[in-house]
């Protein structure tokens, strides 16, 4: 892959005793996203020509038709790579803003087309209306999605995150799409993690059925490298709340806490003009039936450019 496919690249460790199972994933540059659609100087590898990833080359064709320009917002697109999978199959997962009159990705277009091209299979009608129920019982001005379809995973699912859905009315939502997890146990998170962010974004897995797992992040309003943890206090209390419920050690903590920084790349080499910068993006606690509540990190590091000003770095 061309180096500037990507400028952000990912982590996600989890933070209970004894599971170091650590996936990563690539935030796509809009030069990644030509070279995957084929729209670029150098070739796809045949590394990358398997059935998998021709679904993802079809799903950036139709990226890039639907926005002028073409591949301005690739930065809401990213890959994800299992860490148990034996080869580099890719899961994907995008951005999704149905309100956006600019952008012409419709429900349809999402439900009729790129889900069942990045699925491989025509969904049924139960899958169809398991997923725009979850779009119509969103309040009203809800329009901040993600959409991840887990190509490399033998599930027929869609994976939803809604953002823009108060923590409070969290739970009538999900009492409105029909959700079966336990409830009681989603409004004791909201209670202890609310506090401590400026929205919480809901995961939902979509099929055939309405799947019992659900994702609670706490998230911030401000860009990741504005809301570091020497920045945003809240990062703290976060921790510090899943520290007491028992789902993160206080060693994961603290080893994400000394991964935040920079550095700069070795003088004489390649990538010289380059900072690396390291950084924490968010959290979220997975509720799995019939089995404990699970929490996960996600961090990563990014390259920019090198900026002098008045002669500091």
């Amino acid at each position: 892959m061309p180096r500037s496919m990507a400028d952000f690249l990912g982590f996600e460790c989890r933070l209970g005793e004894g599971n170091s199972q650590t996936d990563c994933a690539i935030n796509l540059t809009a030069d990644g996203a030509r070279f995957l659609a084929g729209h670029h100087d150098q070739q796809v590898p045949d590394a990358l020509r398997t059935e998998s990833w021709r679904r993802v080359q079809r799903f950036y064709r139709a990226w890039g038709e639907t926005r002028e320009p073409a591949y301005v917002d690739a930065g809401a697109t990213w890959l994800e790579f299992d860490s148990t999978s034996d080869e580099p199959r890719p899961n994907l997962l995008f951005g999704y803003w149905p309100g956006k009159k600019d952008i012409r990705r419709p429900l349809p277009w999402l439900v009729e087309s790129i889900i069942p091209m990045l699925l491989g299979t025509p969904v049924t009608q139960a899958f169809q209306s398991h997923l725009l129920r979850c779009f119509d019982a969103c309040p009203p001005g809800t329009d901040d999605f993600q959409v991840g379809l887990m190509i490399a995973r033998p599930i027929q699912a869609v994976r939803l995150c809604v953002f823009d859905i108060a923590p409070d009315a969290a739970p009538a939502y999900l009492e409105r799409i029909g959700w079966k997890g336990p409830l009681d146990e989603v409004r004791h998170l909201l209670e202890v993690l609310a506090p401590h962010a400026d929205l919480m974004g809901l995961h939902l897995d979509v099929g055939e059925q309405l799947y019992p797992q659900l994702g609670l992040e706490p998230g911030f309003v401000a860009g990741p490298w504005a809301r570091q943890p020497h920045l945003e206090p809240r990062w703290h209390r976060q921790f510090e709340q899943l520290v007491r419920l028992g789902l993160c050690t206080p060693a994961k903590r603290e080893a994400l806490m000394r991964w935040v920084g920079h550095q700069r790349a070795p003088v004489g080499s390649r990538d010289e003009d380059l900072v690396l910068l390291r950084g924490l993006s968010h959290m979220k606690v997975v509720l799995r039936a019939g089995a404990p509540s699970q929490a996960k990190a996600y961090f990563g590091i990014a390259h920019r450019p090198l900026m002098a000003v008045d002669g500091a770095v």
